[in-house]
C-alpha cells in the first residue's frame, strides 16, 4: 500500500511525502520547518523553488 497523497499548499499539486532526493529539496523542507511552519505541505518542486529564492532573496544580517 502506498503512501496517502497530499496537496501542495503553494501550488495545489497532489504529491506523495517522502524523504528528500534533491539537495535543493532537502535545504526547502528546512526552511518549511524553521522559517514558514509549513513542513510537509510542499510538494518537491515547490521545495526547490523556495530553497532557490532563500539562496537569492533571504539575507542574513
Amino acid at each position: 500500500m502506498g503512501e496517502e497523497k497530499k496537496i501542495c499548499g503553494v501550488c495545489g499539486a497532489a504529491f506523495t511525502p517522502g524523504t528528500p532526493c534533491t539537495p535543493l529539496e532537502e535545504a526547502g523542507e528546512w526552511l518549511s520547518a524553521e522559517f514558514w511552519a509549513d513542513a510537509g505541505r510542499l510538494c518537491p518542486p515547490c521545495l526547490e523553488n523556495r530553497a532557490r529564492l532563500a539562496l537569492m532573496y533571504i539575507i542574513d544580517r
